[in-house]
C-alpha cells in the first residue's frame, strides 16, 4: 500500500525485498517486548485470534499433525536434523536467514515449508488463515523480545 501511494509497483509477500523490509523492521525493534492486543470493542480481532487458535491445534495432512503436535507435544525432540522449537516466541525472530534456503525468508514461508512437511495443502502467503495463525502466536509471544532478523539451519 505504501510503494502504491507513492507511484511505485506493490511487491508481492513472497519477494526478497519484501523479507528485507521485514528484516530492517524487525532489526529497528530489537530488544522490545512483543505487545500484541485483542481489542475488546473490536469483534473482528477476537475472531482472528480464535481463528488462530483453532488453526494451530487442527490436525491436518497426510501425517495428521497440527501445530502443536511438533511445537507443544514434541518440543525438544529430533525431527530430521532439526530440534523441535516451542511455540513461544516463534514470531519474535523472523524473518531468517535460513541455510537451507540460501536466503533471507518470511514466517509465511516457513508456515508453508511446515505444511509441505506433514503433505497438507499450503494456503497462500498472507492468506487469512496464515494472518491468524501469525496473530495467535505474536498473541502468545507477548512480552519476549524481538530478537530477528534471526539465522536458522
Amino acid at each position: 500500500e505504501c510503494r502504491e501511494a507513492n507511484g511505485e509497483a506493490s511487491l508481492p509477500y513472497s519477494d526478497s525485498r519484501i523479507a528485507e523490509l521485514l528484516a530492517y523492521m524487525a532489526e529497528s525493534s530489537r530488544g522490545k517486548p512483543v505487545s500484541i492486543a485483542i481489542p475488546e470493542n473490536d469483534p473482528r480481532a477476537l475472531a482472528a485470534y480464535e481463528e488462530g487458535k483453532r488453526y494451530y491445534y487442527q490436525r491436518r495432512g497426510q501425517l495428521n499433525f497440527a501445530c502443536a503436535t511438533c511445537h507443544v507435544q514434541n518440543v525438544g525432540k529430533q525431527l530430521r536434523s532439526e530440534i523441535l522449537s516451542p511455540s513461544l516466541g516463534h514470531t519474535t525472530h523472523w524473518p531468517v536467514y535460513r541455510l537451507k534456503w540460501g536466503e533471507i525468508g518470511n514466517l509465511h514461508r516457513r508456515f508453508a515449508e511446515c505444511h509441505e512437511q506433514i503433505r497438507a495443502p499450503k494456503p497462500a502467503e498472507q492468506s487469512s488463515e496464515l494472518r491468524h495463525l501469525e496473530y495467535f502466536l505474536s498473541f502468545m509471544s507477548n512480552g519476549i523480545p524481538v530478537n530477528g532478523p534471526s539465522t536458522r539451519k
